[in-house]
């Protein structure tokens, strides 16, 4: 009788659930997240040399950073609303990677935030898959955890051979602790409705990583791919380096 008793409840709270899943869908609207990476005002092109706003020429081979714990600011009932509790690696070398879709309730947003960067959780949680997994080579150890940011190419006024330069930013805990949540205010609401797709262009300049706050050239800093106050100083400026380019709300 009580094992009956125990099927009935598990089965009800399964059938309220599946409801409310199922009510969500129905009533959620959808929002993409289109991020465009730049140097300056010139999207990025692996063909391309550029210079920075030290005067320092350089062309980029890869650039990639990790998107999580998306937030968007209800402008109405002044809450925040988590998108997702996804993990996102944005990487300029795949383009569906530059584009996030999510399920937001219906209301007005005048607000986004997310985290640059990877939770000190997920940081000591074992292997992982998706975005996490080790083998999209943005992990270190599990003592050094994970590659918040990575940028890398060639430029003249690099020392190292081959003119290289590579930035591996990480660092979980602690005074050396790179991740950040960037908040960005909205031009305009974002009016989410049923049935409805609203876009947010956000661009992300490279650019910042070198002057945003402090003063980090190619020439003095040609690398840094450990953790420690260099690695802090990029995280610091590269937080600096996103701004919503347009919207459609």
């Amino acid at each position: 009788m009580k094992y009956r008793k125990y099927i009935y409840v598990k089965l009800l709270f399964l059938f309220v659930l599946a409801k409310c899943d199922l009510y969500a869908q129905h009533t959620s609207g959808n929002l993409i997240l289109q991020f465009e990476n730049r140097v300056g005002e010139r999207l990025v092109n692996f063909d391309s040399i550029y210079e920075n706003s030290l005067g320092e020429q350089l062309r980029i081979t890869k650039f990639r950073y990790y998107i999580s714990n998306i937030k968007l600011s209800d402008s109405t009932m002044g809450k925040n609303y988590k998108c997702s509790n996804r993990y996102f690696l944005v990487d300029e070398n795949k383009l569906d990677s530059k584009t996030i879709s999510l399920k937001l309730p219906p209301g007005r947003y005048n607000k986004i935030s997310f985290l640059l960067g990877v939770d000190s959780l997920r940081n000591v949680s074992g292997i992982q898959t998706g975005a996490l997994d080790p083998l999209n080579d943005m992990f270190w150890t599990w003592k050094s955890g994970y590659v918040m940011a990575k940028l890398e190419g060639r430029s003249p006024s690099s020392s190292l051979q081959h003119h290289l330069f590579e930035y591996h930013i990480g660092g979980f805990s602690g005074i050396y602790n790179v991740t950040g949540r960037v908040i960005l205010s909205l031009p305009a609401e974002i009016n989410i409705v049923h049935g409805k797709e609203s876009r947010i262009v956000i661009s992300a300049d490279i650019d910042k990583w070198f002057s945003a706050v402090y003063r980090l050239s190619i020439s003095d800093h040609p690398a840094c791919t450990v953790t420690g106050q260099l690695a802090k100083q990029f995280s610091e400026n590269y937080l600096q380096m996103f701004t919503v380019q347009s919207l459609t709300p």
